[in-house]
């Protein structure tokens, strides 16, 4: 999270020489080229697994292109923080314990008060937001498969892959400068930095996490995020929060240490907590980081 948060709050100076569809366009290119260089999948698994990796892949450029829209136009913290709405709601829907929905109800007022009222002033970023919000609720679901049905890092690579060839029409669609700017020096070496700030090294450690615990646990874990990218816009960006908005980070915080809490309790051995044999993740465990 600290990682990717960072790279976001670099990306956002990138948009000045190729906008957010530019940025969103190299950071996938580079990504993928990258992964596929130090996972090196089996072009058989894309085609065994092509009716879960396209999908995989188109929500992945769908949340990247609508993300970099987002924070091009709105503080970081609030972007952050508007995402996580779809994952807080399926935390909420998937959970049989009236303790989890607390924290998720704790989270879910932090949230709102911490950006959701500040995204108000340009909708075009509100939409963008919630978009995205929408689409991280798909990669965690699809995620969590990927990393079941694909072994080692190669999931996260092949995902990527579709997704940089899906971006290669839609970033053009939505508005790109001369490939001559694209090629610059400078802006490659800017790009090169945010796509393994932001790509290679938090979503490999992501992706295997959703291999180890419950999409929901991972969820709910993930809404200390805004408070990541709060703390970086503040730093770097210049980004301040109001007393209640701080206020509304120590509530993220609670919400995120109490689910923690409940998640490494013995109450794991319950019925409820047990996943089928169909969902638990494979013996040969996974260590690359998402």
């Amino acid at each position: 999270m600290v990682s990717l948060q960072f790279g976001s709050a670099f990306a956002k100076r990138l948009f000045e020489a190729i906008g957010p569809s530019g940025a969103t366009l190299l950071r996938l290119l580079i990504a993928a080229a990258l992964l596929c260089l130090l996972s090196r999948p089996a072009p058989r698994l894309l085609k065994a697994h092509w009716r879960l990796l396209l999908p995989y892949g188109t929500v992945f450029t769908v949340m990247q292109f609508a993300f970099y829209e987002a924070t091009s136009r709105l503080p970081l913290g609030v972007v952050v923080t508007l995402e996580f709405s779809g994952p807080l709601l399926l935390a909420a829907l998937t959970s049989r314990r009236a303790r989890d929905r607390f924290w998720v109800a704790v989270a879910a007022v932090g949230l709102l008060v911490l950006g959701g009222t500040r995204g108000m002033d340009d909708p075009v970023g509100l939409a963008a937001s919630l978009v995205t919000g929408a689409a991280l609720t798909g990669y965690i679901l699809l995620g969590a498969r990927v990393g079941r049905a694909v072994p080692g890092g190669s999931g996260l690579a092949l995902g990527l892959t579709v997704a940089s060839v899906l971006a290669l029409p839609t970033a053009p669609a939505l508005g790109l400068p001369p490939l001559g700017v694209l090629l610059e020096p400078g802006v490659l070496g800017a790009a090169l930095a945010v796509a393994v700030l932001t790509t290679v090294v938090p979503f490999s450690l992501e992706f295997a996490a959703l291999q180890r615990m419950p999409p929901r646990v991972f969820a709910v874990l993930a809404t200390v995020e805004p408070v990541i990218a709060a703390l970086v816009g503040l730093t770097l960006l210049g980004e301040r929060l109001s007393p209640a908005q701080w206020a509304a980070v120590l509530c993220v915080v609670a919400a995120a240490v109490g689910t923690a809490r409940r998640s490494t309790a013995p109450a794991a051995t319950s019925p409820e907590d047990t996943p089928a044999p169909s969902d638990r993740t494979p013996s040969p465990k996974n260590g690359v980081h998402r």
